[in-house]
C-alpha cells in the first residue's frame, strides 16, 4: 500500500511552481520535494547533534516521507486554497482513505499537530527544501520571489523556535 501511495505522488507537480510560471516539465514533483527535504533533514540532524540537541531521527524522517502522501488523493493544493479550507479535516479524511498502517498514520498526525521537536524539524526541512528550490528556479530566470521570501521567513522563524538558527 505504501508503494501505491508513493506512485501517486511520483509525478505530481507541486502547484506553487506551476503558478509561478514554471512549466510542468521542470516543476518539482511532490516526491522530488520529499527527497530534498529528507537530505536537508540529515544535515539538520548533524547540526543538532553538534549542539547537543536530541531528536528521534527515525520519527522525523518518517514524517518527511509520509506527510505529503495524501496529496496523491487530494492533489497539491495551492497555498491560497489551503489557507481558506479546513486543511486538517481534509488531511485526516485523505489519511483514512489511503489506508496507512495505524502506527504510520499516527506519525503523520503527530506531524500535523506540530507539537514535538521531530515535527518541527520535519517541517523546517520541508520549508528549507521549498526555499532551496525557489532559489534554483530564480537562478533559471523564473519569478519565485514570493515563495522564496515566505519559505525563507518561515524557515528562520522555525529554526529560531527550535534553537538552531545562527545569524550570519
Amino acid at each position: 500500500m505504501l508503494v501505491e501511495n508513493g506512485l501517486r505522488v511520483l509525478w505530481l507537480a507541486r502547484t506553487g511552481w506551476m503558478q509561478s510560471g514554471i512549466p510542468p516539465s521542470l516543476a518539482e514533483t511532490v516526491s522530488q520535494h520529499t527527497f530534498l527535504a529528507s537530505l536537508i533533514a540529515l544535515d539538520l540532524f548533524n547540526k543538532m547533534r553538534n549542539i547537543g540537541k536530541k531528536i528521534d531521527e527515525n520519527v522525523a524522517l518518517k514524517m518527511i516521507i509520509l506527510h505529503d502522501l495524501a496529496e496523491g488523493l487530494s492533489g497539491d493544493l495551492p497555498k491560497w486554497t489551503s489557507e481558506r479550507i479546513s486543511k486538517e479535516e481534509l488531511e485526516e479524511e485523505a489519511l483514512s482513505k489511503i489506508k496507512l498502517p495505524e502506527d504510520l498514520a499516527e506519525v503523520v498526525r503527530e506531524y500535523m499537530r506540530m507539537e514535538t521537536l521531530e515535527a518541527k524539524v520535519a517541517r523546517l526541512a520541508d520549508l528549507m527544501a521549498t526555499w532551496r528550490m525557489a532559489i534554483y528556479y530564480k537562478q533559471l530566470g523564473f519569478e519565485t520571489d514570493d515563495i522564496m521570501n515566505s519559505s525563507q521567513r518561515e524557515s528562520i522563524k522555525l529554526a529560531k523556535e527550535i534553537g538552531i538558527y545562527e545569524e550570519d
